[in-house]
């Protein structure tokens, strides 16, 4: 028999290193391709096309003209984040770097009480890009914290120090605390106004992405060429994860509505779900050299351009679709 001194000593052993292995390794390519949602949803338990639905990330595109930087294809921003913690039922916390004597002890103990109640905090540049990951665990020998980003090497957690925890754009913590729970028909209706709202934004930057497909000029330089094929596969990527989710969050969504609204939420899923499949036939998977090598003819470029315009078609009568739909829930 253990005397009460000796499992005293063995809890407080055992709390000194903690690890949440039940969050799988984050990848892209399965269908959760946009890190904001796919850490909350693994942080939390809710589900993705839902964080996707209700916060309307779902159904809009955005796109950096000048640099064709995927990252603005990527939803993220303070309002997005917040309505996707909403869809989740936290309160996000941010604590951005750096962190000096005084700060650590207090992070630490923050992000010991987030993995301890596990809801770790989500963390934005840990491999690299501003791109969002976990702080699945600690050790206090040290300290060593453990996350998972998507950009990490096989499956075991990446350990990191203090020296990862940089700016809020490399290292950034976000804690999450837990909130009341979603008023799942108000964050449909939320989300379809977000959706609404921006579909002027939307159609302007599809039609802005084909212009450029268009724009021989732009692929004449073999680097530029190289490096705006990447973008591109990246942001068709985005386009395809968002599309599906959006059809996906208006099929759940129909369970909460009567017959008027549902049915439109329907007729919106399957024009989404045909965008989707229209942004797919350009080419999915990993770029690799084949990929930057279709984007030198003129042909191919030409042929994705005609498939943003049948995309532009099929998310406007997906907007007519859900226009009426929020006019039914009224």
């Amino acid at each position: 028999m253990h005397s009460p001194q000796a499992r005293v000593r063995r809890e407080c052993s055992l709390t000194k290193r903690r690890i949440l292995k039940e969050i799988a390794p984050l990848r892209f390519g399965q269908g959760h391709d946009c890190t904001l949602p796919a850490a909350l949803a693994a942080a939390t338990g809710a589900e993705y096309d839902w964080l996707q639905g209700a916060s309307g990330s779902a159904f809009t595109t955005a796109i950096d003209e000048a640099s064709w930087d995927p990252l603005a294809a990527a939803p993220r921003g303070e309002k997005t984040a917040e309505a996707m913690a909403r869809a989740a039922g936290v309160r996000l916390d941010p604590v951005p770097p750096p962190y000096d004597d005084e700060m650590r002890p207090l992070v630490l103990d923050r992000i010991r009480e987030g993995v301890d109640a596990k809801l770790p905090p989500l963390a934005l540049g840990l491999g690299g890009p501003p791109e969002y990951g976990l702080v699945i665990g600690y050790d206090e020998d040290g300290p060593v914290f453990f996350s998972r980003t998507f950009f990490d090497k096989g499956d075991d957690p990446r350990k990191i120090g203090w020296d990862a925890f940089e700016t809020e754009d490399r290292g950034g913590l976000t804690f999450l605390d837990r909130g009341d729970a979603p008023d799942r028909q108000r964050l449909v209706r939320d989300g379809l106004d977000t959706a609404l709202a921006a579909a002027a934004q939307t159609d302007r930057a599809l039609e802005s992405w084909a212009a450029a497909l268009r724009d021989d000029a732009r692929w004449t330089d073999a680097k530029h060429a190289g490096t705006a094929a990447f973008a591109d596969h990246a942001m068709r990527g985005i386009l395809i994860d968002k599309r599906r989710a959006a059809a996906r969050f208006l099929r759940t969504a129909r369970g909460l509505f009567p017959n008027a609204p549902g049915g439109d939420l329907l007729r919106a899923a399957e024009s989404y779900g045909y965008a989707a499949d229209a942004a797919a036939k350009g080419g999915v998977g990993e770029f690799d050299g084949s990929v930057a090598m279709r984007f030198t003819d003129v042909g191919h470029r030409r042929a994705w351009a005609k498939n943003l315009d049948a995309i532009r078609e099929h998310e406007r009568e997906g907007r007519e679709a859900l226009a009426a739909s929020r006019s039914a829930m009224r």
